[in-house]
């Protein structure tokens, strides 16, 4: 199973996309990557934005998780979504890390209704517009007092 990590990350109604064009139709999809053997979920987080975007960030507690069943081009993947709290810098795309065209402001609004990988525009939106906003706890060493 493939784990992918992402961020959201929300200013003035909008939450911060990477823009794809994929069959001729313009996607988005939530700032994030695979995660490597042995690294630590928020480190591969806040790698991924840093290569990609240019920003250091700030990582929160888990939106949601979700699971993708497999296809033909795509192994099974265990999406993890955060809650990204702060960018330091100007989110731009670099083009030698990420195939995404530009970065997009995507206004919560549309969400519900946006082409987005993961597909969670509709669960986004619930989260974003409710109060108060319930996440789940990461705990990052589940295993720290050693007892196995």
């Amino acid at each position: 199973m493939r784990i992918r990590v992402s961020g959201v990350f929300e200013r003035a109604g909008e939450i911060l996309c990477m823009k794809y064009i994929y069959g001729g139709k313009e996607v988005f999809s939530l700032p994030g990557g695979g995660v490597d053997q042995d690294t630590p979920l928020r480190e591969a987080i806040v790698s991924e934005w840093r290569e990609e975007l240019g920003v250091k960030l700030d990582i929160g507690d888990i939106i949601l998780i979700g699971e993708a069943p497999a296809t033909k081009r795509h192994p099974q993947t265990l999406h993890i979504v955060f809650e990204a709290l702060e960018i330091r810098g100007i989110p731009k795309i670099r083009s030698d890390k990420t195939r995404s065209l530009d970065i997009a402001w995507v206004p919560v609004e549309k969400l519900p209704k946006t082409p987005l990988y993961p597909d969670v525009g509709k669960k986004l939106h619930q989260w974003l517009t409710s109060a108060p906003r319930r996440s789940l706890e990461f705990i990052g060493n589940c295993m720290e007092r050693g007892f196995w």
